[in-house]
């Protein structure tokens, strides 16, 4: 039922599940297991990344539908998840692009079809949090600041499968 922002490309796929069910349906809403896949490269279709990140900057909440007329080229991509009573808990989900890296975490559920992750999309090279400032110098000299923070767009992602809705999570004032 997963169609939305799934990388085009040869990769590798593991889905390891146990639970009751006589069906394949009744088997994922109580499974409990593990989902892993890397791809190499390929395409990220139903995402205009630019378009995407402008309405992000605007602020308010979006379709992803309203952001879904590109195709983003990739370099590569990997997605683990825990699986419990068909809920899945993305423990990694990272696509590098060849100018950005896009990651998610949260859970989606397969009986109800629902999202709730977090995300953002941070330029290639940069780290995806701030880092700490350095210590003083035994010299006792000042402290050197770190630089500042990559620009990353952060994001929520909620409704579900079918129809994910976009809210921007603005930064707090210490840039956190």
């Amino acid at each position: 039922g997963m169609t939305r922002l799934v990388p085009a490309g040869t990769g590798t796929v593991s889905i390891i599940l146990k639970g009751p069910g006589k069906a394949w349906g009744s088997i994922f809403e109580n499974a409990d297991g593990s989902f892993s896949a890397t791809f190499g490269p390929g395409s990220l279709n139903g995402l205009n990344l630019p378009a995407f990140l402008k309405r992000n900057e605007q602020g308010g909440f979006f379709a992803l539908d309203d952001v879904a007329d590109g195709s983003l080229p990739i370099d590569g991509a990997e997605i683990k998840a825990s699986i419990s009573k068909g809920v899945a808990r993305l423990d990694k989900a990272e696509v590098n692009a060849q100018k950005y890296k896009i990651w998610l975490s949260g859970i989606a559920s397969y009986t109800g079809r629902g999202l709730a992750l977090s995300g953002g999309i941070v330029p290639t090279g940069q780290p995806a949090q701030q880092q700490p400032a350095q210590q003083p110098a035994a010299s006792g000299q000042p402290a050197v600041q770190a630089p500042p923070p990559p620009k990353q767009s952060l994001f929520f992602v909620g409704g579900n499968w079918s129809t994910p809705f976009i809210s921007p999570i603005s930064r707090g004032v210490s840039g956190q």
